[in-house]
C-alpha cells in the first residue's frame, strides 16, 4: 500500500489454525488453539476459492488444506449458513469470530453471507474491497497471517447492471490472503501496452477519471519492465495493472491487490503510487513477510524500488523530486512518531494498535536502501534485490534475511544503518 490512511478500523485479534491429532475432537474446548501462532506453523491452506454473489450477498468458500485435522478460520463478519467436507456436513463453533471445525477431511466447504463495511475492512460502499492487514474473515473464512499464503479462484455473480467487476478469476502463485480483492464501478478500460517480458498492462478509471488515470500510469509500462528485468519474471499472470476506486473521505493512496491493484481515485495522477503498488508484485505479495515486525520489508523495499524504477525511466528531475517528496514525507513522520520501521520481535505487536502502520516503514525503509546503494552501487544493489526475490519468492521472508543478503552479496555490512535507520525509535 502507498502513503498513510486514517485509521477508525476495530481491531480483530490474529487468529490461526492448528494441526492436532486426527483422533481428538476439540470441538467443545473453548481452550482448544489459544495462543499467538508463530507465523510458520498457522493454518495450512493450500487453496481459496469462492463464489460470490453480489446481489444476494453470499458466498461459498471451497478451501483446501495442505493436511487433514483441527481447523480454525476467522469469520468475524460472516453469517456462517453450512460447513461441510468430504464426508457431508460437520458440526463446528464460532467463538469470537472464529470457526472451529475438527477432523477436517479436505475441501471444507463453507457457505456463508456478508455485509457492507465502511471502515476499510471490507466491502466498501464505492463497490471494492479492502482487507489489509487482518480483516479477510470480513469478507471470506481465513487465516490472516501472511506467511500463510494461498491460491485462490474468484467468481463473482449479480453485478449490477451498467457496472463492470474487476478483478483475478485465478491467482496461481502463494500469495497473502489480504491480496485478493474486486472493483465493482462504471469503469473505462484501457491497455497501456505489453512489456518485453509479455505483461500487459492496462489502467481502469471511474467516471471523470481518464485524465489522472494517465497521468499517473504515463510511464508504467517501462516501470513493470524495469521490475521484470531487473527483480525477475512477474508471479501473477500476463495481465496486470492500476484500478481506480473510491475509499471513502481521508483514505488515499494505494493497495497490492495484484494482479488488478487497486489506487484511491483522489491519488490516480501519483505516479509513484502506480510504481509503489506495481512493485509488491515482488515484495508484499511475491515475496510474504513472514512477521508483522517485518512490515518495512514489504513496504521499505517497495518505496525504494518505486524510486529506483522512476529514476531509471524518468531521468535525474524525476528521481530528484521522488526523493525530494520522501524526505519531506519522512520529516512529517518522525515529527508524528511510532513504532520502529523494524520492531524487534515476531507477531508480538499489532500493527494497527502499536502504532506499526505509519510512514517510518516506508521512509525509513527507502532511506535504508538508498544509504546501501551510496555505499555499495545502485546498480549492485538492484541486483541483489533481484537475487533475493528470486531466492524468496512466492514464500515469506523476514527483514533480517534481507539484511544478512546484503552482506554475503556485497561484502558490506549494513548493521550501523540498521539501527540509525530500522531500529530507532521516534
Amino acid at each position: 500500500m502507498r502513503s498513510a490512511w486514517l485509521i477508525g478500523w476495530s481491531l480483530t485479534a490474529v487468529l490461526g489454525a492448528c494441526s492436532m491429532d486426527p483422533a481428538e475432537d476439540p470441538i467443545d474446548d473453548p481452550t482448544w488453539g489459544d495462543g499467538k501462532e508463530d507465523g510458520a506453523s498457522g493454518v495450512n491452506i493450500a487453496a481459496t476459492a469462492l463464489d460470490v454473489d453480489l446481489a444476494t450477498m453470499t458466498a461459498t468458500a471451497t478451501i483446501e488444506l495442505e493436511r487433514y485435522g483441527h481447523v480454525k478460520l476467522e469469520v468475524g463478519g460472516l453469517t456462517i449458513t453450512a460447513v461441510r467436507d468430504e464426508r457431508g456436513n460437520r458440526q463446528h463453533r464460532i467463538t469470537n469470530g472464529t470457526l472451529y471445525v475438527s477432523n477436517v477431511r479436505s475441501p471444507l466447504v463453507v457457505e456463508y453471507a456478508f455485509e457492507e463495511k465502511d471502515m476499510a475492512n471490507g466491502l466498501l460502499p464505492g463497490g471494492s474491497t479492502v482487507i489489509w492487514p487482518y480483516f479477510c474473515g470480513n469478507v471470506f473464512p481465513c487465516h490472516s497471517q501472511p506467511a500463510d499464503g494461498t491460491t485462490f479462484a474468484l467468481a463473482i455473480d449479480g453485478v449490477p447492471d451498467g457496472k463492470t467487476a474487476i478483478y483475478p478469476e485465478t491467482i496461481d502463485a502463494e500469495s497473502p490472503p489480504y491480496m485478493l480483492a474486486w472493483a465493482v464501478g462504471k469503469y473505462t478500460h484501457a491497455e497501456l501496452g505489453t512489456t518485453p517480458a509479455g505483461t500487459t498492462i492496462s489502467v481502469d478509471w471511474l467516471p471523470g477519471g481518464e485524465t489522472a488515470a494517465r497521468a499517473g500510469t504515463k510511464r508504467l509500462v517501462d516501470v513493470f519492465d524495469w521490475y521484470e528485468r531487473v527483480l525477475g519474471p512477474y508471479a501473477f499472470g500476463d495481465r496486470a495493472g492500476s484500478v481506480s476506486v473510491i475509499w471513502g473521505e481521508g483514505l488515499y493512496g494505494g493497495m497490492e491487490h495484484h494482479p488488478y491493484w487497486h489506487v484511491a481515485k483522489d491519488a490516480m495522477n501519483d505516479e509513484v503510487t502506480h510504481a509503489h503498488e506495481a512493485a509488491h508484485g515482488w515484495f508484499g505479495d511475491g515475496v510474504r513477510i513472514k512477521c508483522w515486525e517485518d512490515f518495512v520489508l514489504s513496504e521499505g523495499t517497495t518505496s525504494y524500488l518505486a524510486a529506483r524504477a522512476l529514476s531509471v525511466v524518468g531521468g535525474p528531475s524525476t528521481e530528484a523530486k521522488v526523493w525530494r517528496d520522501y524526505q519531506d514525507e519522512l520529516d512529517a513522520a518522525i515529527e508524528e512518531g511510532g513504532a520502529p520501521a523494524w520492531p524487534q520481535g515476531c507477531n508480538r505487536i499489532d500493527i494497527i494498535r502499536d502504532n506499526l502502520f505509519t510512514n517510518l516503514p516506508y521512509m525509513q525503509g527507502a532511506f535504508f536502501y538508498k544509504d546501501v546503494a551510496t555505499a555499495v552501487g545502485a546498480e549492485v544493489l538492484d541486483g541483489v534485490i533481484g537475487r533475493f526475490y528470486q531466492a524468496h519468492k512466492t514464500q515469506p521472508a523476514t527483514m533480517q534475511d534481507m539484511v544478512d543478503f546484503i552482506e554475503a552479496e556485497t561484502g558490506f555490512d549494513p548493521s550501523e544503518l540498521v539501527e540509525s535507520r530500522l531500529r530507532k525509535q521516534f
